[in-house]
């Protein structure tokens, strides 16, 4: 009876044992992981499966590799986390770097601005040519003097 049992163990380990491969072969595949996996049937034979092979994944379990990934994942914590640090402390400066010209943009729209400033006068509507030319050459003054801003803020530079 012992004998049959085993031979009906066998049958069972050995359709089994496909299905077993086929999912390990699929998990080192899908995760890109390094696959080992060892079975010794009631009989004492052993039956093996490995990618790369089981051989390739024994030695570096024997020879202790894993606790040198362990090694290299704590480290890729470590620098993560002083990544998320840096991260953190520029969204705090460009947030207070927003908040310091939002104050500005304020207290600029607070101040007092003449109702009949120059560059609120429509140049259609000037009838007088000594004024166009005038009201055009402040236009002119103006314009340089943003080319300036724009050409010193895209340089770093301060305006000259």
């Amino acid at each position: 009876m012992s004998s049959k049992k085993n031979k009906d163990r066998m049958v069972t380990f050995s359709r089994h044992q496909k299905e077993i491969h086929t999912k390990l072969n699929e998990l080192s595949l899908l995760c890109g992981a390094d696959v080992g996996f060892l079975v010794i049937s009631s009989t004492g034979k052993p039956y093996t499966f490995g990618n790369p092979s089981f051989e390739a994944v024994a030695k570096r379990f024997l020879n202790d590799e894993g606790s040198s990934l362990l090694q290299q994942d704590a480290e890729h914590k470590m620098k993560m986390e002083e990544l998320y640090k840096v991260y953190n402390s520029l969204v705090e400066k460009v947030a207070e770097e927003e908040k310091k010209l939002m104050m500005a943009k304020a207290e600029a729209e607070a101040l007092p601005v003449e109702s009949n400033a120059w560059w609120k006068i429509d140049p259609a509507e000037v009838k007088e040519e000594k004024v166009a030319k005038q009201l055009l050459e402040k236009y002119e003054e103006l314009y340089e003097k943003l080319q300036k801003e724009i050409a010193a803020r895209n340089h770093g530079g301060d305006v000259p």
